[in-house]
């Protein structure tokens, strides 16, 4: 190690050290004289001359110096900054990553129309294990789905589990809302929702809660929960253990369908699941034996126990109204 730093500074130093060795040289010659005149002369000369470029090597590193020193400032402050530049880096490249997941994702949103809307929802319920539905009455799952579902895992021989969140049919101001919504979005005076009032949204509710009790009678497998929403909401979703299909007003008007295992499907159903919770649950399980063809005092009971009473303008006639809905319902979108 020593001699290595010998070595460093014979180089450094080269210049002034040849010329110590000439004048040396040149002035013992000179002395003894052995030399002649020119030599000595000569040798004075080649002594300045390497004075000389020692002298400018030196001024040369004086002057380079700040240079140098300020080169390295530079490099230093670019070194300190550089880890914001690879973590600013690493940010846009995980940005850059989500955004090109959020995009296949979102290439797995299919958009339904027309027949697609049906064909979709009818291999959905060919398959069903679990239905999930949230909207205003449930009419057409109470018409199609359940009888479909249930005939399906009757022939197969498996548990269905069902869950409805539809509209609280004791608030008379909601369900007329629902249903002026609706009569004010379309022009045509033949379109179905042109007849819709609330007390027709509040007969469908009724409905459709005698025939989840009907139809879990009907099918003890079945496990289906009702629960009664205080807050309106213009789709209805519809999801099963495959997918999720959204629509607003019936196979008429496109549709979103969202496919099981794409997070999407998971978002929605950690919202219709915390939907759910937060609405109204009826104890089905209190309900009466109710009849192949449910009586007027049958249906009256079992509305008593559920804690939702039909309105007392509510004649004999109605109630044979909510029972022909619940048990003969049409498809309103046949």
């Amino acid at each position: 190690m020593q001699g290595k730093r010998v070595l460093n500074w014979l180089g450094s130093n080269a210049e002034a050290l040849i010329a110590l060795l000439i004048a040396v040289v040149a002035g013992v010659l000179g002395i003894m004289g052995v030399a002649p005149a020119q030599l000595i002369d000569a040798a004075t000369l080649l002594t300045i001359a390497a004075l000389a470029l020692a002298l400018l090597r030196d001024r040369w590193r004086t002057d380079a110096e700040p240079r140098a020193r300020e080169a390295l400032m530079k490099a230093e402050s670019a070194l300190h900054e550089f880890p914001s530049h690879v973590s600013r880096i690493n940010t846009l490249e995980s940005v850059i990553g989500d955004t090109r997941i959020a995009l296949g994702e979102a290439s797995m949103v299919r958009i339904l129309v027309g027949q697609e809307i049906d064909r979709a929802l009818s291999e959905t319920r060919s398959n069903a294990r679990e239905w999930h539905f949230k909207g205003g009455t449930a009419t057409f799952v109470r018409a199609v789905v359940i009888p479909e579902c249930v005939r399906n895992a009757r022939r197969n021989r498996r548990v269905l589990s069902m869950r409805l969140e539809v509209l609280d049919p004791r608030n008379e101001k909601l369900c007329e809302r629902y249903a002026n919504y609706f009569r004010r979005i379309v022009d045509d005076p033949n379109e179905d929702e042109q007849s819709w009032t609330g007390e027709g949204t509040q007969l469908e509710i009724f409905a459709t809660i005698l025939a989840a009790c009907w139809w879990k009678q009907r099918y003890p497998p079945l496990e289906i929960h009702v629960a009664l929403s205080a807050h309106m909401s213009i789709f209805r979703w519809d999801m099963t253990q495959d997918c999720l299909i959204v629509t607003e007003r019936g196979p008429r008007f496109p549709a979103m369908m969202f496919k099981e295992g794409r997070f999407y499907y998971d978002y929605w159903r950690n919202e219709l699941r915390e939907s759910f919770a937060q609405a109204f649950p009826l104890a089905l399980h209190l309900a009466p034996q109710l009849s192949d063809e449910p009586t007027v005092e049958e249906t009256r009971e079992l509305f008593s126990r559920l804690g939702v009473d039909l309105p007392d303008a509510y004649s004999d006639e109605h109630v044979g109204e909510v029972i022909k809905q619940a048990i003969r319902a049409a498809n309103p979108y046949a």
